[in-house]
């Protein structure tokens, strides 16, 4: 559970911490991704797997923000909240 609020103190390997700084930078933005932090990726990934780690992490960004804009319900709504509405 400690890994869930700070990857880089939880039980994770580097290459591992690797991948989630990644996910972190494009969540920030894509041009975190600078050729810098890819020269240090590229060290510890293939390229498959550079495209499988920012397509998954893009998705992660992608869809709750599109979710959200269109206003769809992914859960139902607590009674408590919905009498607030």
């Amino acid at each position: 559970m400690a890994g869930l609020q700070d990857f880089e103190k939880g039980p994770y390997n580097e290459k591992e911490k690797l991948g989630f700084r990644a996910a972190d930078r494009l969540y920030r933005s894509p041009y975190e991704l600078d050729d810098e932090f890819y020269a240090e990726l590229k060290r510890s990934f293939s390229d498959p797997e550079i495209i499988e780690l920012t397509a998954t992490a893009a998705a992660f960004v992608f869809f709750p923000r599109f979710v959200d804009a269109l206003r769809i319900p992914t859960t139902p709504v607590p009674a408590a909240v919905a009498r607030k509405a």
